[in-house]
């Protein structure tokens, strides 16, 4: 499917979690969300639009209490601040690694102001949970430092670490294609070993291998077709044409 900007996909899970998932602005950013309506926890993933978020929650009479983010590019962050400024209490977790330490990284990489972080060493996986919400947090770096994806409530939430085709690309400020060849090793390991028919939300909705734009696909689509998971070895991951452009502040 494709969802119009804006347009929120909601499903519920068998343990009563809620996931949204709708597509924001001109990069075609994917924005998950994970709600425990018993609790009142709400967990927004990479807010691109702030007010658009808060909008969609309060028309459910609901407001966000957390913000996770996969890494700090600005097109990740875009909505933190107006989330921030309508719930100056919420919490904001990223890890520890994600601000690049140099100039030309600071210019793309928002600096967020974390009020809570992971500290875990790449390809480990912890958990966060928060009322009746679950997820796995994997440290995943490679498209930029400190990136980490979440997986549970029957969704794969890859931020730019995979897109439905492909990956994220691995020549900005603080990239590190190795460290991505690695990352992309353990997710495939853990796709492997997810149910089939789960999601996979990729950070932007890029083409598919039929030329479509999906808003997701199945893990079971992704392991099959993604050419990044499927790379050989990392000299053929390197080669791939999509690891590197000419625009450097693009995603």
């Amino acid at each position: 499917m494709a969802l119009a900007s804006g347009e929120f996909d909601v499903s519920i899970g068998d343990d009563g979690i809620e996931v949204w998932v709708t597509q924001m602005g001109t990069m075609a950013n994917m924005n998950t969300a994970f709600i425990d309506r018993e609790n009142r926890i709400v967990a927004v993933v990479d807010p691109f639009d702030g007010k658009g978020w808060l909008k969609a929650l309060n028309a459910e009479n609901l407001e966000p209490t957390h913000i996770l983010l996969t890494h700090t590019h600005r097109d990740h962050t875009a909505g933190v601040k107006a989330i921030r400024k309508a719930h100056p209490e919420i919490e904001v977790w990223g890890h520890e690694e994600s601000v690049s330490p140099s100039l030309f990284g600071r210019i793309i990489f928002t600096k967020t102001d974390f009020t809570h972080i992971w500290k875990h060493v790449p390809n480990e996986i912890i958990t966060w949970e928060c009322g009746n919400i679950q997820l796995s947090v994997t440290h995943s770096p490679g498209h930029s430092p400190g990136h980490v994806t979440f997986h549970g409530h029957d969704v794969y939430v890859a931020g730019d670490l995979l897109f439905t085709m492909r990956s994220g690309r691995v020549d900005l400020p603080g990239s590190d294609p190795a460290a991505q060849w690695r990352s992309l090793a353990k997710a495939k390991s853990i796709l492997q070993n997810l149910p089939s028919d789960w999601r996979l939300i990729p950070g932007h909705r890029y083409d598919w291998i039929d030329g479509t734009t999906p808003d997701w696909v199945t893990i079971e689509q992704a392991l099959k077709h993604n050419l990044s998971l499927n790379a050989l070895d990392i000299e053929t991951f390197d080669a791939l044409p999509f690891n590197r452009f000419d625009d450097e502040l693009s995603n």
